[in-house]
């Protein structure tokens, strides 16, 4: 109970503390399986780096993504603070399609937006503790979700967008629709 209090009140607290939040590393020793396919599971904050050597699948459609200049540019276009939570199934086939292209962005670093990822089992369950500080943890339906926070003044997150699972437009990729999604609050 009071481990439980303690963490609800460094969670307050961050909230209301502008600036950058660290990203958690990578859970380290052996990884759960799925119990439906006996592969391992990424579970809770993960990196880029994580993800890549988790999988080949990720790898090799990373290997694919040609993000189109006006896209890169657009993305580095972006001035104002956003957090972007990419939350995954390692084992859903939609985030292995999808998920190489928040990667091949990432890539190439904008200061203003702060990307997390956030893995999950079949259950799509995630703790609180998990989400990024001072943002509202989500209900998750679907993998991938990307959930778009905008920065407000006073340092509090507020969810302006997502995505879920697929671009919204036939013909889209997922990195045009992630910028777009900050476009849509950042004209």
């Amino acid at each position: 109970m009071k481990a439980a209090l303690l963490a609800l009140a460094v969670l307050a607290l961050a909230a209301q503390t502008p600036g950058p939040r660290p990203i958690p590393a990578a859970p380290t020793g052996p990884l759960p399986t799925d119990p439906k396919d006996s592969q391992p599971l990424l579970l809770g904050p993960s990196t880029p780096a994580a993800i890549l050597a988790h999988r080949k699948v990720f790898r090799d459609n990373l290997a694919t993504v040609r993000l189109s200049p006006a896209v890169q540019a657009r993305w580095q276009a972006v001035r104002r603070p956003y957090t972007l939570v990419a939350v995954f199934g390692s084992w859903c086939g939609d985030t292995h399609l999808q998920l190489p292209d928040l990667l091949a962005l990432e890539a190439e670093p904008n200061p203003f937006v702060e990307v997390h990822f956030l893995g999950v089992a079949r259950d799509k369950q995630l703790a609180v503790t998990a989400w990024p500080l001072g943002c509202a943890p989500q209900p998750v339906v679907r993998v991938p979700t990307f959930y778009l926070f905008a920065l407000e003044p006073g340092g509090k997150q507020k969810l302006v967008g997502t995505v879920v699972e697929n671009p919204p437009r036939a013909g889209q990729t997922m990195a045009e629709a992630l910028v777009e999604l900050i476009e849509a609050d950042h004209p």
